[in-house]
């Protein structure tokens, strides 16, 4: 998916539609403060990338957020889509599980399994 690229015009509208209050912290951005666009729903976990999802944060705030939360979330559903189509195996499987040559039958004997 191609990012969007926010223009100054953008950047000044959505500062104004937003009162000027980093959505991180719920304080005032001050004239002269750097301040980032921020994503409320980050892209890799499906937030889209519109005036809808655009806030205003302090680039400490965003830094912060980005990497305590946004970051950790992001992998998690990289892992959890790389096992959805099985690209990830585990590197301890169950014993006599799925990817197991064997399985237990339900009397407890163990035979071979059938492909």
């Amino acid at each position: 998916m191609k990012r969007v690229r926010i223009t100054a015009k953008m950047r000044a509208d959505i500062f104004l539609s937003r009162g000027g209050l980093c959505h991180l912290c719920n304080m005032k951005v001050v004239p002269g403060e750097d301040w980032d666009v921020s994503h409320d729903i980050p892209l890799e976990t499906g937030g889209k990338d519109d005036a809808t999802n655009w806030f205003v944060a302090h680039r400490k705030c965003h830094r912060v957020h980005t990497s305590t939360v946004d970051a950790p979330l992001i992998a998690k559903v990289k892992r959890i889509h790389q096992k959805h189509v099985g690209a990830k195996k585990s590197r301890s499987p169950m014993p006599l599980g799925r990817d197991s040559k064997f399985k237990r039958k339900m009397d407890g004997t163990i035979v071979r399994r059938e492909s």
